[in-house]
C-alpha cells in the first residue's frame, strides 16, 4: 500500500516548524515526515537560497531527534547521499549551497555512524567518500577550488572520527598534493598530514600500503578497510607495521609537508604542527631540522604561531639547549609593545613566567642568567593594572629565586639589595595606592603584590619549609617599615592593613608573620600616631593589637589615655556625639584587652584609665559604662571576668562583635533574611490612604522626544531648559507643549528684548502673570513646592504572631498582650518624577485586636488615649493607627505610584524588612492654591486677585493670544524665565445643576474664584459653602449652548438658520451662570475651568499650560460627578 504523499511545505511553514523544533516542539510533528519534506525542498528550485542553507543547518543539528535508530541501513539515510549527489552535480546550484550541504552531510554521517556502532560495509559511507575523492581529483581546477577546498575538509573530519579510513589511497593523495598549486593546497596538506599522523599512530593491521610511493589501489571505486569493519574483533591488539612499508616513503613525506609551513595560515599551521610533531618524534628525525623551520614562528606577532613554537619547544627541550635567554627576551619584548592587544601581552606575561619556572627546574645554574633578565620586568606608568598585576607576579617570582639562591653569605650581601630593589622599584608605578581610597582595584592589588612577594620564600604547597625563614628575610623587614610609614600618614589604608593583617593571622602557616607585624605596629606605629579627631580611624588596628595576647598592653593604654585627654580638653557645645561615639570606641578596646590578656598586665594602666573616664569624661553613658569595667576589673578574677565578658558573644540569635560600647556586650539581633517572610509583610502591615482618590489611575502617560534632539522633552523635566533664548519655546510640538523654564544665564534686566507695542488689556495681563511667577519658586536653585499624602499605618495582630512566633506575656486584659513594633522607618522610593521622598519615622505602634476579641466601648482601657476637648467630653484615638504623611516634590503634574518600604523591630527583637503595598498618587493630589503675593492685605483683595489672576491666565493659554506666548516671567530667586504656550479642551457633563454644585462644592471649593450669573449665585450663596470669592450678578442671557440628546458629539451652532434642516432636532437650555476655577499644578503649571453651568447640562471649558494634563481631566471630572449625591 502507497502512503499518500505529503504536500510540500512553505517558506512560511517551514519556520514556524523549524522554530517549534528549537523550543522544544518537536515532538508535535512526529506524524510529518520532516526528513522527507527537507530533501525534497532542497532539490526545488523555487525555494530561496538562504531557506535551504536553513534547512541544512536544521537537518545537522536534529539529526538524531529526526532520523530513526537504525540511520546507517535506512532508506532516509541514502535519501540524503542521493540528494547530495544530485546538487552536486547540478550546474545551476550555487557553489555556497553546494559547500554547505557537503558539510552538513559529513556531520550527519559522522555523527549518526558514531552513534549506532553499525557495520560501516552496509552504510553509505562508501558513496560519500567516493563522491568527496571525486570532487578533489581535479587539482588546480579554478571554478570549483572553494568545494575541492571544503570537500578535503570533510574527508579530514571523516578520517579523525574513523582513523586509517584513507590509509589505503595516501599514495594518491599525495600525488594531489603535489600538483595542487591554488591555495586550497592549504586543505589537502593537512588532509594528508593528518592521514600520516594516524597510520604512524595507529600502525592499522592487514592493510594494503605495499608503497606510499607507488598506488596498487585505484582512487575510485572506494572501499572501507576490512580492518575498520572487523575492528571489534581486533580491539585491543598489537598492531604491526606491514614489511613492505619503509620508514624511507614516510620520511619524503615528512620532507615534502616541512615545505609547507611558510604557505600556510596561523590556524592551519597549528592544526599542521599539532600532527607532524608527534610524526617526526616517532620516526626520530633531527630535532634541528624542526628548529630551524619553526624558529621563525616566535618572531612573528600571532599569538597562534607564539604559542605553536612554544608547544613545539616544550617536545624537543634538548634541541633547544643555550636559546633559553633568546626565548625570554623575545617574549619580554611581546609583552612591551604597546601596540599589541592586551589579551596577548597578558598571554606573553603568562608563558614567561610558565617558560622561567620550566628553565629554573630544569637547570639551577641558569637562574642567574633569568635573575638578570628580571631587571626589565618593572610594570610602567601607563601600563593597565592587570598587566602591573602580572609583572609583579614575576617580579615576586625572582625575588623567590633569588632568596633560594644556596649562598647565605650572598644573599646577605648583594642579592638581598637586589630582593630589595625588586620590591622596592617594582611597586614605584603603583604608590598611587597610599591616597586612593581603600576599596579601589590598585589598592588591592599593591596589598596583594605584598602577600606574593612576603611569602613567596615559603608558599603553601610547600609543607617542608617554614616561616622562620621569610622572617629573617630583607622583603619582610622592608614591608613592616612601609606599612609602618603609610598607615600613619595616611589613614584610609587602616581598613585594608587589617584586613592584611588577619590574612596572615588566620592561616596557621604564616601566623607568626601576622604576630611579628602586629608587635611592629604596636611600637612603632603608636607613637607615630598624633592625637586628634582622625585617631578614631585608627581604632579597627587597635582592635587587633588589643586581641593579641603576645603584644604587651601598655604602649596601647598609653596613647588611649592621650586620647581621652584630649577628648575632655576639646568637649564643647559644638562637638556634638563625637566624645560618646569616640569615647566608647575606647571603652570597646578596653573590654577587647580584658577578654585576652591578662589582668595582672593590664591593671594598672587599665584601672588609671578608668578611673579617669568615670571622673572626667564629659558623656554620661560613657562615664556608667567605665566604672562597670573598673568595679569588674578590681572585684572579679580573670577567668570569671573573660566568662562574663564572653557570655554576650555567646547568646543565641546573637551576631559576636569586636566592638562592645555597653557592658553587657549585649548585640544587635539578626535582621530576618527569610525571604519567604519580607514577601508575605504586605499581607499583613498595610499603609492606606485616608481620603481615597476619585481616580484610580492605572496609567500614566509616558511620551519620547520622537527624535527631535537627545535630551528628554520639556514636560518631561518640569518644562526646566538650560541656555536657551525666549524665542526657542516654539518648539515643534506647536501649542501641544508645556510651559517651559529657561534658565539665564545673566541677569533679566541684561537682556536685550524687542520692541513690543501692545494694548493696555495685554499690558494689565502680562503686569499680573509676571506678578504671580515672581513667586513661584524654582525647584532647581531652590526648595520646590510640596504636597502631601495623609496616610495611616496598621498591622493585623493574628497574622503577625503567627509569622514572626512571637511569645505575648500572660496579661488580665487582652489589648495589653496585644504584639507591637518598634522605631519603624518607611522608606519611599517612586519611578514618577516626584524628587526625593523623605523617610517617615513612627517611634511605636500597637497591632489591631482580633476581630472575634470582645471591646467594651464604654470604658477605657490601654489601647485608648483620651484627649481633652473643650466641651469636657474625650476624644478616643486609636493608637493601633498610626499617622503617615508623605511629603512629595512633583517635577511634573502627573499620576503615578510610591512604593513604600518598612524597617522595623519586633517584640523578640527581630528587624523585620520588607515592601508594602504602594501607595496611589492621582492627579487630584497635584491640586493646589495659587500663590498669593506677600504684599496683598485684606480679605477683599485676595478674591480680586485670584480673578485677575484667572482672567489672565485665561487669555495667555489661549491659542489666539499670540502676544503672550513672547512674554517671559521671571521666576522666584532671579534664576530662570517662564514662558506661557498653552491648549484648550471642552467637556460636556449631563449632570443637572444641583449635582452640579454639590460636586463642586465637595471637592473643588477652594479652587472656586468667581461665581457669575443671578440665578447661579443666589443658588451657591443660599448653600454657604463657597465663601469668600467674587460675585457677579451679571447675566448673559444670549449665552446658550446646545447639545444632542443622545450623549454624542457636541454640535455649536453658529447662526439660527445653519443648517437648520439638515441636523437632527436638538434641546435648548438656558445658562444659569459660569463657575471660574483656578488650579495650581506643581511645580509651575495651572488648570483653568469655566463651567457655563446650565439646567440639565454643563459644558466645561478647559485651557492649561500644561498639555499631557489633559489626558487625565477626562476621567477626573467624570468621577467627580459620579460620585456627587
Amino acid at each position: 500500500m502507497t502512503s499518500t504523499p505529503v504536500k510540500p511545505l512553505s517558506p512560511q511553514e517551514w519556520e514556524a516548524l523549524i522554530d517549534d523544533y528549537n523550543h522544544g516542539g518537536g515532538h508535535l510533528h512526529r506524524s510529518v515526515p520532516v526528513v522527507d519534506l527537507c530533501l525534497s525542498s532542497l532539490l526545488r528550485k523555487d525555494l530561496p537560497l538562504p531557506l535551504k542553507l536553513h534547512l541544512l543547518t536544521f537537518l545537522e543539528q536534529h539529526s538524531l531527534s529526526l532520523f530513526p535508530a537504525e540511520s546507517s541501513s535506512s532508506s532516509l539515510f541514502f535519501r540524503l547521499f542521493e540528494s547530495l549527489r544530485s546538487v552536486i552535480q547540478s550546474p545551476t546550484d550555487p557553489f555556497s549551497f553546494k559547500d554547505q550541504f557537503l558539510i552538513s552531510t559529513t556531520s550527519i554521517f559522522i555523527l549518526l555512524l558514531n552513534v549506532d556502532n553499525n557495520d560501516l560495509n552496509n552504510s553509505p559511507l562508501n558513496g560519500l567518500v567516493e563522491l568527496l575523492l571525486t570532487i578533489i581529483n581535479r587539482p588546480n581546477h579554478g571554478l570549483d577550488r572553494q568545494t575541492r577546498g571544503v570537500a578535503c575538509e570533510c574527508l579530514r573530519q571523516l578520517e579523525l572520527a574513523f582513523p586509517c579510513l584513507l590509509s589505503e589511497i595516501i599514495p594518491h593523495l599525495w600525488a594531489l598534493c603535489q600538483s595542487e598549486r591554488t591555495h586550497v593546497a592549504q586543505s589537502y596538506v593537512l588532509l594528508l598530514s593528518t592521514l600520516v599522523y594516524n597510520i604512524v599512530t595507529l600502525k592499522p593491521p592487514g592493510s594494503n600500503i605495499i608503497s606510499i610511493s607507488n598506488a596498487t589501489i585505484p582512487l575510485i571505486p572506494f572501499n572501507v578497510p576490512h580492518f575498520l569493519i572487523e575492528r571489534d574483533d581486533h580491539n585491543g591488539g598489537d598492531f604491526v607495521w606491514k614489511e613492505e612499508i619503509s620508514y624511507k616513503d614516510l620520511r619524503r613525506v615528512i620532507a615534502f609537508l616541512l615545505e609547507w609551513p611558510q604557505n600556510l595560515t596561523p590556524f592551519g599551521l597549528l592544526e599542521f604542527m599539532a600532527t607532524t610533531i608527534p610524526v617526526a618524534e616517532e620516526l626520530e628525525l633531527q630535532a634541528s631540522l624542526l628548529r630551524v623551520q619553526f624558529s621563525g614562528l616566535l618572531y612573528t606577532y600571532d599569538p597562534l604561531l607564539c604559542h605553536a613554537f612554544l608547544e613545539m619547544y616544550l617536545k624537543f627541550l634538548d634541541s633547544f639547549d643555550g636559546q633559553e635567554l633568546d626565548v625570554a627576551h623575545r617574549l619580554l619584548l611581546l609583552t612591551k609593545e604597546s601596540q599589541h592587544q592586551l589579551v596577548f601581552r597578558l598571554l606573553g606575561l603568562h608563558w614567561l613566567l610558565g617558560f622561567i619556572r620550566l628553565i629554573v627546574n630544569k637547570d639551577l645554574g641558569k637562574k642567574r642568567s633569568i635573575l638578570e633578565v628580571s631587571l626589565s620586568f618593572y610594570p610602567t606608568l601607563f601600563d593597565s593594572l592587570s598587566l602591573k598585576a602580572l609583572k609583579l607576579d614575576l617580579l615576586a617570582y625572582c625575588s623567590v629565586l633569588l632568596n633560594n639562591s644556596g649562598d647565605t653569605n650572598v644573599v646577605k650581601g648583594v642579592e638581598g639589595e637586589m630582593e630589595v630593589k625588586l620590591f622596592e622599584d617594582g611597586l614605584v608605578s603603583m604608590s598611587a595606592f597610599k591616597w586612593l581610597p581603600p576599596w579601589s582595584t590598585e589598592t588591592a592589588v599593591a596589598f596583594r603584590t605584598f602577600h606574593k612577594f612576603l611569602i613567596g620564600g615559603s608558599p603553601h604547597s610547600d609543607t617542608g619549609s617554614s616561616s622562620c625563614s621569610v622572617m629573617e628575610s630583607n622583603i619582610f623587614h622592608t614591608l613592616q617599615w612601609m606599612l609602618v610609614d603609610s598607615t600613619s600618614e595616611y589613614q584610609g589604608l587602616v581598613s585594608v592593613v587589617v584586613a592584611f593583617v588577619n590574612r596572615l593571622l588566620g592561616c596557621h602557616k604564616h601566623r607568626w608573620l601576622g604576630d611579628i607585624l602586629v608587635e611592629t605596629l604596636d611600637e612603632h606605629l603608636l607613637r607615630k600616631l598624633k592625637i586628634d579627631y582622625r585617631l578614631g580611624s585608627y581604632f579597627p588596628l587597635f582592635e587587633i593589637i588589643a586581641e593579641n595576647n603576645k603584644v604587651s598592653p601598655s604602649g596601647l593604654l598609653e596613647i588611649l589615655m592621650k586620647f581621652l585627654l584630649f577628648l575632655v580638653e576639646r568637649h564643647g557645645p559644638d562637638t556634638g556625639l563625637k566624645s560618646w561615639g569616640l569615647g566608647s570606641k575606647v571603652l570597646g578596646v578596653c573590654r577587647t584587652m580584658l577578654i585576652h590578656h591578662h589582668s595582672s598586665s593590664l591593671f594598672l594602666g587599665l584601672s588609671r584609665l578608668l578611673a579617669f573616664t568615670c571622673l572626667h569624661f564629659p558623656d554620661l553613658e560613657v562615664r556608667d559604662n567605665a566604672r562597670f569595667y573598673l568595679r569588674m576589673l578590681v572585684c572579679i578574677p580573670g577567668k570569671k571576668l573573660r566568662h562574663i565578658l564572653n557570655s554576650g558573644e555567646q547568646l543565641p540569635g546573637m551576631s559576636p562583635s569586636t566592638n562592645s560600647n555597653s557592658f553587657f556586650s549585649l548585640q544587635s539581633p539578626r535582621s530576618s533574611h527569610d525571604l519567604k517572610k519580607s514577601r508575605s509583610i504586605a499581607s499583613y502591615i498595610h499603609v492606606e490612604r485616608l481620603m481615597p482618590l476619585l481616580v484610580k489611575q492605572s496609567w500614566t502617560l509616558s511620551l519620547s522626544n520622537l527624535g527631535i534632539s537627545s535630551s528628554r522633552p520639556s514636560y518631561l523635566e518640569g518644562g526646566i531648559k538650560d541656555n536657551e533664548p525666549a524665542a526657542s519655546e516654539e518648539t515643534e510640538f506647536g501649542t501641544s507643549t508645556s510651559t517651559d523654564i529657561i534658565a539665564k544665564t545673566d541677569k533679566i534686566h541684561q537682556q536685550q528684548e524687542p520692541l513690543r507695542v501692545m494694548d493696555s488689556k495685554i499690558s494689565e495681563m502680562v503686569r499680573v502673570l509676571r506678578r504671580h511667577f515672581s513667586f513661584i519658586p524654582d525647584y532647581r536653585h531652590m526648595p520646590g513646592l510640596k504636597i502631601k499624602l495623609f496616610c495611616s499605618l496598621r498591622f493585623d495582630s493574628e497574622a503577625f504572631i503567627r509569622e514572626w512566633a512571637v511569645n505575648m506575656p500572660p496579661c488580665n486584659n487582652v489589648e495589653d498582650a496585644l504584639p507591637a513594633i518598634y522605631a519603624t522607618v518607611l522608606n519611599f522610593t517612586s519611578s514618577a518624577p516626584y524628587g526625593s521622598i523623605p523617610s517617615y519615622l513612627i517611634p511605636f505602634l500597637v497591632g489591631q485586636p482580633p476581630k472575634n476579641d470582645y471591646f467594651s466601648g464604654e470604658t477605657c482601657n490601654s489601647l485608648e488615649i483620651i484627649m481633652p476637648v473643650e466641651n469636657g467630653c474625650g476624644e478616643v484615638k486609636n493608637s493601633s493607627k498610626a499617622p503617615v504623611v508623605i511629603e512629595l516634590e512633583p517635577r511634573e503634574p502627573m499620576p503615578g505610584l510610591v512604593d513604600v518600604f518598612i524597617e522595623t523591630n519586633g517584640d523578640n527583637g527581630q528587624i523585620i524588612r520588607g515592601q508594602l503595598h504602594s501607595i496611589s498618587v492621582g492627579i487630584e493630589d497635584m491640586f493646589l492654591k495659587a500663590i498669593i503675593p506677600e504684599d496683598i492685605e485684606g480679605e477683599d483683595a485676595v478674591p480680586s486677585y485670584y480673578v485677575d489672576l484667572f482672567d489672565a491666565l485665561w487669555e495667555a493659554c489661549g491659542t489666539s493670544s499670540s502676544s503672550a506666548g513672547r512674554e517671559t516671567f521671571v521666576l522666584k530667586g532671579g534664576k530662570g524665565v517662564a514662558a506661557i504656550n498653552g491648549t484648550r479642551s471642552v467637556k460636556l457633563l449631563q449632570v443637572p445643576v444641583t449635582h452640579l454644585i454639590k460636586a463642586v462644592e465637595s471637592h473643588l471649593t477652594p479652587f472656586v474664584v468667581c461665581v457669575i450669573g443671578e440665578a447661579l449665585v443666589d443658588m451657591v450663596k443660599a448653600r454657604g459653602i463657597i465663601k469668600d470669592i467674587v460675585w457677579k450678578d451679571k447675566d448673559d442671557d444670549d449665552a446658550t449652548t446646545t447639545c444632542t440628546p443622545t450623549g454624542g458629539p457636541l454640535y455649536l451652532k453658529y447662526f439660527d438658520d445653519d443648517h437648520e434642516n439638515q441636523n437632527p432636532p436638538i434641546t435648548r437650555k438656558t445658562v444659569v451662570g459660569y463657575l471660574d476655577i483656578l488650579i495650581f499644578l506643581p511645580p509651575r503649571f495651572h488648570f483653568l475651568f469655566q463651567m457655563e453651568v446650565g439646567e440639565a447640562s454643563t459644558l466645561v471649558h478647559i485651557r492649561t499650560d500644561h498639555w499631557p494634563c489633559l489626558a487625565y481631566v477626562d476621567d477626573y471630572l467624570e468621577a467627580l460627578f459620579l460620585d456627587s449625591p
